[in-house]
């Protein structure tokens, strides 16, 4: 039997008020109603296998668009980032790598993933990302 759960008009209150006052949970909210992004993160992080393979690939888009902007003070097309991206998934050397990498920064906060990824591309200079 299911069983019912009774909101109280003071934890609807008490929710308002963090919604109010908490920046973090307005985006969280905001993005958890986006019938968009409900739809992505259904399709793609469905489990927590898949969360941490989206985020990582998230979170590589958005250096890769950064360090491209720091270095040409231009926009990098979402094209050529998704070849990139996809480049690094397909790749035997590089998709593992990766995903350690991204492991290692979260352990240890200090080391940067571009100084990595140059370092692993100047060891295995048979990898070519833009061809």
């Amino acid at each position: 039997m299911d069983s019912v759960v009774l909101i109280k008009n003071s934890e609807m209150e008490e929710g308002k008020k963090i919604l109010e006052t908490n920046e973090f949970f307005q985006d969280l909210s905001d993005l958890m109603e986006d019938e968009k992004f409900v739809r992505f993160f259904n399709k793609h992080m469905s489990s927590w296998i898949d969360i941490k393979g989206t985020m990582t690939y998230m979170k590589l888009y958005d250096e890769f668009k950064k360090k491209y902007k720091k270095l040409n003070n231009e926009e990098l097309d979402k094209s050529i980032v998704v070849y990139i991206l996809s480049k690094i998934m397909k790749n035997k050397k590089l998709r593992p790598w990766s995903i350690k990498t991204i492991d290692n920064i979260l352990s240890k906060p200090k080391l940067k993933f571009f100084d990595e990824f140059e370092t692993f591309l100047l060891s295995n200079n048979e990898i070519k990302l833009l061809q």
